[in-house]
C-alpha cells in the first residue's frame, strides 16, 4: 500500500463544508487512486474517505486532516470501523507490511514483527483488502482480487520486457499511472532502483521520506 503525505499539498482548505467538495483537492494532492486498494478511478468514482469515522467523530466531519480517497467498496467495508490498532498509509510506511501474491490474493509480510503483524492484519480487515466473493464471510462482488492479479502478471510481464531492454522506464511509469497498483510494480521492480525512484516521484503525494 502506498505510503502518502498530503502536506505536499498546500493549497487546500482546513474545512469543507460539504466535505465531498474536497474531493478534487485530494486528487489533486494524492492522485486519482483509491489509497486503501491501490485502484485507478476517475474522479466521480472515488469518495472522501472519513479517516476517523464521521458517525462517530462529527467534528471531524469537514476537516482536511480527517480525509483519504477511497474506491465506493473500500469506503463501504471500512464504515464505522476503529482505527486505533491498524497501520494507515497516512501515517505509516504501509509499503513494507504486504506481499502481493500472483493468485491476486494479498497477505502479511512475514519478516515482519508480532505486533507489526497484528497491525498490517488490522488494515487488511479494516477494509477487507482480502476480499473475494463468498471468502471469509465476503458477501459482495467486488473483482478487486481479479484486477489485483491481472495488475500482477502485468507487472511481471514488463519486468521480464525491461530485462531485456524491451522497454524503458517511462514506458513502465506511464502503465502504472493508468492501471494502479502501484506497490505492485514497486515490488516487482524491487531490483531496479531507478524505476521505483521514478514510481515515487510520479505519483502525487507518496511520502518519500521513506524511500530516500
Amino acid at each position: 500500500m502506498r505510503p502518502v503525505d498530503k502536506s505536499l499539498f498546500s493549497t487546500n482548505k482546513t474545512t469543507y463544508n460539504p466535505y465531498g467538495s474536497a474531493r478534487t483537492d485530494l486528487i489533486d494532492a494524492l492522485g486519482g487512486y483509491c489509497n486503501y486498494c491501490e485502484r485507478q478511478g476517475f474522479a466521480t468514482a472515488l469518495e472522501v474517505e472519513h479517516i476517523q469515522d464521521k458517525k462517530t467523530y462529527d467534528l471531524l466531519k469537514n476537516d482536511w486532516s480527517n480525509f483519504l480517497l477511497s474506491c465506493k467498496n473500500c469506503n463501504t467495508c471500512k464504515s464505522t470501523k476503529g482505527i486505533e490498532n491498524t497501520f494507515l498509509p497516512d501515517r505509516d510506511n504501509t509499503y513494507e507490511i504486504f506481499t502481493y501474491l500472483e493468485s491476486g490474493y494479498i497477505q502479511v509480510d512475514p519478516s515482519l514483527d508480532s505486533p507489526a503483524k497484528e497491525k498490517a492484519q488490522a488494515l487488511i480487515d479494516l477494509v477487507r483488502l482480502d476480499r473475494m466473493p463468498n471468502r471469509n464471510g465476503y458477501k459482495g462482488k467486488d473483482t478487486l482480487w481479479q484486477e489485483r492479479k491481472s495488475g500482477w502478471e502485468i507487472s511481471q510481464r514488463y519486468l521480464c520486457k525491461y530485462k531485456k531492454d524491451d522497454c524503458d522506464v517511462e514506458t513502465i511509469k506511464d502503465l502504472v499511472l493508468n492501471g494502479g497498483f502501484w506497490s505492485i510494480w514497486m515490488k516487482a521492480f524491487k531490483d531496479f532502483p531507478e524505476v521505483q525512484k521514478e514510481l515515487v516521484a510520479s505519483f502525487l503525494g507518496t511520502n518519500k521520506g521513506y524511500f530516500e
